[in-house]
């Protein structure tokens, strides 16, 4: 298991602009230690993947010192969501993740974090195979470019809530270049951690949660033992990023998170 770093980690750090990504990947290298990056697509220069594509030297400046730094950028991460009323909506969320493939390809990243999407429950059912049409034409078009597509489910509604509608969505797009960005605290499930388990077959690529940590380096929403022993059991050979959503400093919390996560590596021997 490799460990890493997901931008959204310092999300109101950007925001306050103390923080921008050629400087946070210092940080990784120098301060954290770490050797991956996901990348939010805000936090890049632009969040327009067609802007990127426009300033190709900002793209391989990125690409270089990440090389520099001996950084992996394991995961590039756009917001998106599919199933729109309107066809015209539908194929610009279509073109904009091939756009972001298109970055991710520069940048030599081997996945591309995507959303299935929101909308009313009511309306799942019938919004279900437009969602899969449109993964299958993104899958098409990143098998072309050699980018693995990782979908994560969002514990802030939308399509997959839970691991059972997260599984049927792989299943019925079942390509093998669309697999799952599992997330350590977004399953709804009764019971997540049997859940994290049974996903760990469609993983591709990890977000590492952390919701509340105390400044003694303890995460009090979420049971680390538990999800270690699922990484070891299955041999979890992919980053593991860590997403810190805290409301405390993160300036001063990211460190204590991962240094946290790095007593449970060592405890369960997995690197």
């Amino acid at each position: 298991m490799k460990l890493g770093l997901c931008t959204w980690s310092y999300n109101r750090t950007f925001a306050a602009r103390k923080m921008d990504l050629e400087k946070l990947m210092h940080v990784c290298a120098d301060d954290l230690k770490v050797g991956g990056m996901d990348i939010i697509d805000v936090h890049f220069k632009s969040g327009d993947p067609a802007v990127l594509l426009k300033d190709m030297d900002y793209l391989l400046k990125i690409k270089r010192l990440a090389t520099d730094l001996a950084i992996t950028i394991s995961a590039v991460s756009p917001g998106n969501s599919f199933g729109k009323d309107k066809e015209s909506d539908e194929k610009a969320e279509v073109e904009k993740i091939n756009k972001w493939t298109d970055v991710a390809y520069v940048l030599g990243s081997p996945n591309l974090r995507i959303f299935a999407g929101w909308a009313p429950k009511e309306r799942h059912e019938e919004l279900w195979p437009k969602v899969v049409k449109s993964i299958k034409e993104c899958a098409a078009y990143s098998a072309k470019k050699g980018i693995t597509l990782a979908i994560e489910s969002h514990n802030g509604g939308g399509y997959l809530p839970t691991s059972i509608e997260t599984h049927k969505l792989l299943n019925d797009v079942n390509s093998p270049w669309v697999k799952l960005n599992l997330d350590t605290g977004n399953y709804q499930d009764p019971d997540m951690y049997d859940a994290l388990k049974r996903s760990m077959p469609y993983t591709t690529h990890m977000h590492c949660k952390i919701h509340e940590l105390s400044k003694d380096g303890k995460e009090l929403q979420f049971d680390f033992d538990k999800i270690f022993k699922i990484l070891k059991e299955t041999n979890y050979r992919g980053f593991f990023n860590v997403e810190y959503e805290g409301k405390e400093e993160e300036l001063s919390y990211v460190p204590i998170a991962f240094a946290m996560v790095r007593q449970f590596m060592k405890k369960y021997e997995v690197f």
